[in-house]
């Protein structure tokens, strides 16, 4: 099998070191917000009203299940991400793999990795990459005991031994074929009937004819927060474009001038008459002078 490009590996290389575009979600991640979720819940449990203890037992549960600590995650708040239990700030990469890690991990898959995915040890102990990165090398090789040690499939059906799992694509698994080099992504999702070997043969498909694509593929890709800042930009210069309301003075919201009309009549219909009066609105038939100055009437 090919090695990676020296230009792919060093574009990899340079990707990879960036805490804030190693993966999708690593700029979200350091920049979430702390949550100190025993705090919460001890000021849950002070404040909130009665109906709000169903809420606390079902957290209390879940601590009870982990152990007394909840498993770490990101999630989005009211003012943006919000982790419980995960680092935040920038993290560094983690040191390659040495190569006596790197036999041990070939002895007990009982294969050689092949070279693009030693190039890929090379640059750091997994962590980036496609969906939530490379695994690190101790973690791929007890998924592929995991996948491998007994059957795998809902009905018995071995995992096909030649697919070493290397990213997680939730809920894809991104693999790399070790006899042909090719990337084939398991889908558990397109398994509908678990007696189905049909099923679970269609659950695999090719998806890149190397590692190489498939990195290339990742290099292209924006991180969510990168796509989130597009979105907002885009939306930010669309109203800009549209102008402020006739009526409101307010950046429109919609580019249909019908639409915003009926929008801010809706809007004012449940507004106090002193706002309509700000904005020289008549007592009466101010409907249709909203419509009037949207050039309706």
């Amino acid at each position: 099998m090919a090695d990676l490009p020296l230009d792919l590996f060093k574009r990899i290389a340079d990707r990879a070191n960036d805490p804030m575009r190693r993966t999708a979600m690593s700029g979200a991640h350091a920049n979430a917000t702390p949550l100190d979720l025993g705090s919460l819940m001890g000021d849950f449990q002070k404040h909130a009203p009665p109906q709000a203890q169903g809420l606390l037992g079902a957290l209390g549960k879940m601590q009870s299940m982990f152990g007394g600590d909840l498993p770490g995650f990101t999630m989005m708040g009211p003012g943006g991400m919000m982790s419980v239990g995960v680092p935040t700030g920038p993290q560094p990469l983690q040191p390659p793999p040495g190569e006596q890690a790197l036999a041990d991990a070939e002895k007990a898959i009982g294969r050689p990795l092949p070279d693009g995915v030693r190039q890929l040890y090379a640059i750091g102990d997994g962590g980036f990459g496609p969906g939530e990165g490379l695994f690190p090398l101790g973690e791929l090789v007890d998924r592929y005991g995991e996948l491998t040690r007994e059957p795998y499939g809902p009905s018995g059906q071995d995992w096909p031994k030649q697919l070493l799992p290397l990213f997680d694509e939730n809920p894809v698994l991104d693999c790399i074929d070790l006899d042909s080099g090719e990337i084939v992504a398991w889908d558990p999702e397109e398994i509908e009937d678990e007696d189905s070997d049909e099923d679970w043969q269609r659950s695999f498909k090719l998806e890149h004819p190397s590692l190489a694509a498939l990195m290339s593929r990742w290099l292209g890709e924006r991180t969510v927060e990168e796509q989130i800042r597009d979105e907002m930009e885009a939306a930010t210069s669309k109203m800009a474009a549209r102008g402020p309301s006739p009526v409101t003075g307010y950046p429109m919201q919609l580019d249909d001038p019908a639409q915003q009309a009926e929008a801010e009549i809706k809007f004012l219909s449940y507004a106090d008459p002193s706002l309509r009066a700000d904005f020289g609105l008549p007592e009466t038939g101010w409907e249709d002078e909203v419509r009037r100055r949207h050039g309706l009437l």
